[in-house]
């Protein structure tokens, strides 16, 4: 039985008698952009979805629509790719933030699809701090393991996320094109590890490159964004019995976070710490 509710299917009225009954909020947020030739643009804004929707069941929460717009410019090169400015992104979840702080929500979790979201989101964050509200970011595809030590994330429509996909709607995934395709080198001796680093002589370095730079199909290898040691697990091995295993242990591990999460306090921005504490010696 759902504990908590899901705010696009509330009237008004419904919606008042919710925000009565909970003052936690979760927020699902992604992107619609290219996932290799297998994979819906969409997979990231769907499996955010998913899997607030299956956190719902388990904690009285609010659920609000998922914002499927996320800051991916650097996805453009692949038809379909639909992308915010990070400030965009970030003023509409401040903008979002605001309504919902009048309902009398206290926290906020924000359930991210979405890598490139991760900067729009800590802005979001700092300004609700400013307000004392706790809020936290669970960014799924980084969780994996929870489910399963093995369960490393290699890279962008890998293993991982052809699983989720296949648990939330297998008629999405075409294992018949799954493939971890090899990263684009920039020269012989310059690899690409992902979009933002490249590998020179055994060290890392930044790089300012965007998707087609790295993948000529839209899928890529994330070499040291994970434990992952082996990159060479094809999506072709994903399942939907997978998929719901980790969505389903994340569902779980979440509500309880937000049972300890519901506790957290914080005081205005300033009043504690060594610099309050020199503003009291000096009245």
């Amino acid at each position: 039985m759902t504990k908590g509710y899901l705010l696009e299917k509330l009237t008004w009225p419904q919606a008042r008698e919710a925000f009565k009954e909970t003052t936690v909020v979760v927020i699902p947020t992604g992107s619609n952009e290219q996932h290799g030739p297998h994979l819906p643009t969409g997979t990231d804004w769907i499996v955010a979805k998913e899997l607030a929707r299956r956190v719902s069941e388990r904690s009285k929460v609010i659920v609000t629509p998922i914002l499927p717009f996320g800051y991916a410019k650097y996805h453009t090169g692949f038809p379909g790719t639909m992308a915010l400015q990070e400030e965009t992104l970030q003023h509409a979840l401040i903008d979002v933030c605001e309504d919902l702080l009048k309902y009398g929500t206290t926290h906020i979790l924000f359930v991210n699809g979405h890598g490139g979201n991760h900067g729009p989101l800590k802005k979001a964050g700092e300004w609700l701090r400013e307000r004392c509200v706790p809020a936290s970011v669970a960014s799924w595809w980084e969780m994996a393991t929870i489910a399963d030590p093995s369960y490393n994330m290699i890279g962008h429509a890998d293993y991982i996320e052809t699983a989720a996909m296949l648990a939330i709607d297998p008629a999405l995934v075409d294992l018949q094109v799954a493939k971890n395709h090899k990263n684009r080198s920039l020269t012989p001796a310059l690899q690409l590890d992902n979009l933002g680093v490249v590998r020179f002589k055994g060290h890392t370095l930044m790089i300012n490159g965007v998707m087609t730079d790295v993948t000529v199909t839209g899928d890529m290898l994330e070499y040291g964004e994970s434990a992952a040691e082996n990159y060479d697990i094809e999506p072709t091995t994903a399942s939907a019995e997978m998929g719901n295993k980790i969505l389903n242990s994340l569902a779980d591990y979440l509500a309880e976070f937000i049972e300890e999460f519901r506790k957290v306090k914080f005081p205005p921005v300033g009043e504690e710490g060594p610099a309050a504490e020199l503003r009291k010696q000096k009245k």
